[in-house]
């Protein structure tokens, strides 16, 4: 017999770590691609960002300072979006599981 589950902890345990929620409902898979995703994305938008605060915009033409900053916020908002998904589907994961 499976343990009963509470959504709202497996929501709660995704907002600090993504993908713990999903574990925490018995999806391991689900929630462990989810926490690789994060980190990528989280890497991606370091990277990002650190290109566009070693540019000097006085000597860089305007997409090599532009191009660095509009990819970091696409990856930023991208980043919100993904943490709100998350942790809804950890909710549902745990809530239609039980069911």
């Amino acid at each position: 017999m499976r343990k009963k589950r509470n959504p709202y902890i497996a929501s709660i345990l995704s907002i600090p770590v993504p993908g713990l929620g999903q574990m925490y409902a018995g999806k391991s898979e689900r929630g462990a691609a989810i926490l690789v995703a994060t980190i990528i994305v989280g890497n991606l938008n370091t990277i990002f960002l650190s290109a566009y605060a070693a540019m000097s915009p006085e000597t860089s033409p305007f997409w090599a300072a532009t191009l660095p900053r509009a990819l970091h916020d696409l990856f930023a908002a991208y980043g919100v979006i993904f943490l709100i998904w998350q942790v809804i589907d950890a909710h549902q994961q745990v809530k239609y599981s039980t069911q």
